[in-house]
């Protein structure tokens, strides 16, 4: 009995995994390397394409705010992922901005939903077993969807064009997808998942914070600022490199190095979440952040540009799961917050891009990278004002030092 539940854990993680690989690694960052080369073939200018990734961010606002309403179940799965890979296929099948537009809002529906279902689903598995640093793994997805697909692009592209790059990653998101099929989330409507259903209800959330009403303002705050600051660096960090002369460096394998920071990112931060506090860890995380945001505007030295991106991917998407995981632990926390802050989040994101490719477009990239930094600051400062029980940093330690 005990191997048979770890290994639906397993495979409950292994497919959440896959899944964010799908609809956020591929399905939303991909946009950010391949933008650049429909730039270059005149198909796009700085504000159509902030324009573009806004439609995207609005429909990952719609389809986080709306995943409350809908059945956490395989079958809703199997539909986010469908359609979200469709999406990716029919961007590099024609030329129309307007059905550009279309896909990328359809797109950014389908990631925004099953981003909330996947986290909802196994978050609330990982807290009531105790393992929530597991929850590091899960988030990993995302970084090995950029990865991979930042490293393919520069040759999928110089053979086959930006086409050929969207529609070959539609088809590894459809090996994904059958892989997913194919066993890792069969437990999904077993009597495995009734009991797990049972246990989401019994979920117990230790009280980490002295005041839980204000740590879900400041939570919802942040976590704006936090979508807002890391958007404008995550779209058009590229495009900025693309257009310097003197950077000779393929800024498409930049990307991936982005990626590369973040596989192991959400498990470091799971892990130093454990043994100082999901806030303490949150401070360290933006402040890297931060840093790493400014270094392109202050150098184009390609060893400080590359540790520019694998700071900013070592961040962004631990900032997401200490953000979640000290959302779950809060006595208040269920399945509307989750939703409620990835939300917040579209919100930053739906900005985000829109304000930068208007100052971009007559101005340079200068001015809306150094806004993204104020706008983390002031998400940090936010989360300073969270304050802790007595005792909640060396509570976790003992916890996870007796799994």
């Amino acid at each position: 009995m005990e191997n048979t539940f770890a290994n639906q854990h397993n495979r409950l993680l292994l497919s959440g995994f896959l899944s964010l690989a799908v609809v956020m690694g591929v399905g939303r960052f991909s946009y950010t390397p391949i933008f650049p080369y429909m730039e270059l073939d005149q198909l796009l200018t700085p504000f159509s394409a902030g324009l573009l990734a806004t439609f995207n961010y609005i429909g990952y606002f719609l389809g986080a705010l709306g995943a409350r309403y809908v059945p956490r179940s395989d079958k809703w799965l199997y539909i986010g992922l469908g359609v979200n890979i469709g999406t990716t296929l029919l961007m590099g099948l024609m030329e129309n901005y307007i059905l550009w537009s279309i896909w990328r809002l359809l797109s950014g529906i389908t990631s925004g939903m099953v981003f909330v279902i996947v986290s909802n689903l196994i978050l609330s598995r990982l807290n009531q077993t105790g393992k929530m640093y597991y929850s590091g793994f899960l988030y990993g997805g995302v970084g090995f969807g950029i990865c991979v697909s930042g490293a393919a692009i520069p040759t999928i592209q110089s053979n086959y064009g930006w086409e050929g790059a969207w529609v070959s990653l539609g088809l590894l998101s459809v090996a994904f997808m059958v892989a997913i099929f194919l066993g890792m989330w069969k437990q999904g409507n077993s009597a495995g998942s009734a009991s797990l259903r049972g246990q989401i209800r019994k979920d117990r959330r230790p009280k980490v914070v002295r005041n839980q009403k204000k740590a879900k303002y400041a939570l919802y705050i942040s976590y704006t600022g936090e979508g807002f600051g890391y958007i404008i660096f995550g779209t058009f960090i590229t495009a900025m490199l693309v257009k310097n002369p003197s950077f000779t460096f393929e800024s498409s394998y930049v990307w991936a190095i982005v990626g590369i920071g973040a596989i192991p990112s959400c498990i470091f931060w799971s892990w130093l979440g454990t043994r100082l506090s999901s806030i303490r860890a949150l401070k360290w995380a933006y402040m890297t952040q931060i840093i790493s945001i400014l270094i392109p505007v202050f150098t184009d030295h390609l060893l400080l540009t590359l540790l520019s991106a694998l700071g900013f991917g070592a961040t962004f998407m631990g900032i997401t799961t200490l953000t979640l995981t000290l959302a779950k632990s809060l006595e208040a926390a269920g399945p509307n917050l989750v939703s409620g802050l990835t939300a917040a989040y579209a919100i930053g994101q739906l900005l985000g891009p829109v304000v930068a490719g208007t100052i971009i477009s007559v101005n340079d990239f200068t001015i809306p990278f150094m806004i993204s930094a104020v706008v983390l600051v002031a998400a940090l400062i936010t989360i300073n004002s969270i304050k802790e029980r007595k005792g909640d940093a060396s509570n976790a330690v003992r916890k996870h030092q007796s799994y």
